[in-house]
């Protein structure tokens, strides 16, 4: 396992400390502070084939080109969130 030297200022270090179990490492710590792990996006990206994702990124650009004309219309009628006159 790699691991990476941190600095930390007393302020930060100190209620770390106090909040650190007796048999836990400072990292199992930050893990359990922390939660449970949150996956990157890239990590993804081996669930959908190559067309399928092509796929979900072309509905997803559309769906963006419809709310930007959306928000256009909006804006020269002068209309906030809610289609109330700003």
């Amino acid at each position: 396992m790699a691991t990476t030297t941190i600095s930390l200022e007393r302020s930060a270090y100190d209620p770390l400390r106090s909040r650190k179990l007796p048999e836990e490492s400072f990292s199992e710590e930050i893990h359990r502070l922390l939660g449970p792990h949150v996956p990157a996006l890239k990590e993804f990206l081996t669930i959908l084939s190559a067309k399928d994702g092509a796929d979900v990124a072309d509905t997803i650009g559309a769906a963006r080109t419809v709310d930007l004309r959306f928000e256009v219309r909006k804006a020269r009628r002068g209309t906030n969130k809610h289609g109330r006159r700003a």
